[in-house]
């Protein structure tokens, strides 16, 4: 008789599927929170249970093997079915909701003025918004779609144009009537602006905005900083500096007359925002509907 082999553990072929895809130990170990050594105990563990080495370790790094590929490509794979069917049941217990995430600015500036449109034209679609100014893992906080920053460059992700960031100088009429016409941009730094401090991912701020035009942002300039867009625009709104709009933002607020561009100067970067869902799984009709009519919102810009 031969005897039985044990299954390896659950979590050890999790950490092995995060260093595979990663290619590395170390980023296997930020994506899950644990520490280096853990990650090459658990292979090393995994590699014994199995009697087959996947990782080959060198001095500039490790380099996964055919049997490692194949294992990988199983594992996740398996992953995969797993995902499509919690979110399956997820569906059967809450029918036609969707999650959608967006930042704070875009829930209250751009979604939620439009959001009656979207419910006359989609009535039984429950819309679940989260507001977050950080990026989420998608499969693992149950979103549906989120719109973000970036390059195009999603691996994880499907993903669509929705918007490009288009970045121009924005206050109120009374701050005009205040502090006179702005004749340039170089009279900007003279003029107190209105500083977005981002916790989790860069953007262009006013140093960088500025620069584009040659002109240097002093240290001796009036800055009044917030880490909320949506606090920025209503201290623009109330008269107390020159924001930076974000153009999809503030073009509804100019349209109202609560703000104003008082110069022609923008400046178009290369992150668009984008419209990501998972790639592992088929997009229900519900979250294709509201994909779509995001874009088609967008587009109407």
């Amino acid at each position: 008789m031969h005897e039985s082999l044990g299954q390896p553990s659950l979590n050890a072929l999790l950490v092995f599927e995060s260093a595979a895809r990663n290619g590395s130990f170390t980023r296997a170990a930020d994506e899950l929170g644990i520490s280096q050594p853990a990650v090459s105990h658990a292979v090393r563990l995994l590699e014994t249970e199995l009697g087959s080495v996947l990782f080959n370790r060198r001095n500039k790094g490790v380099f996964i093997t055919q049997s490692g590929k194949y294992l990988m490509e199983q594992v996740a794979f398996g992953l995969n079915v797993i995902n499509q069917a919690v979110r399956e049941v997820r569906t059967m217990s809450v029918e036609h909701q969707v999650t959608l995430a967006v930042s704070t600015a875009t829930a209250t500036w751009w979604l939620l003025p439009r959001i009656a449109r979207f419910k006359k034209l989609y009535p039984k679609i429950e819309l679940r918004v989260i507001t977050t100014d950080r990026d989420l893992d998608l499969d693992r906080d149950r979103v549906d779609l989120a719109i973000t920053l970036g390059s195009g460059d999603f691996d994880r992700y499907q993903h669509w144009m929705f918007v490009n960031e288009e970045v121009y100088p924005v206050c109120s009429s009374s701050f005009i009537r205040q502090h006179g016409p702005i004749r340039d941009v170089k009279a900007l730094p003279k003029l107190p602006l209105l500083h977005l401090e981002e916790r989790y991912k860069s953007r262009i701020n006013w140093t960088d905005w500025l620069k584009s035009f040659g002109v240097s942002l002093k240290r001796e300039s009036a800055m009044f900083r917030f880490n909320d867009y949506s606090i920025v625009l209503q201290a623009a709104i109330e008269g107390q500096g020159i924001a930076q709009g974000w153009k999809h933002l503030v073009e509804p607020l100019i349209a109202q007359g609560l703000l104003v561009r008082p110069l022609n100067e923008s400046v178009t970067t290369n992150q668009p925002f984008y419209i990501i869902a998972p790639k592992s799984i088929e997009l229900r009709s519900d979250v294709l509907n509201l994909k779509n009519w995001l874009v088609a919102e967008a587009t109407s810009l």
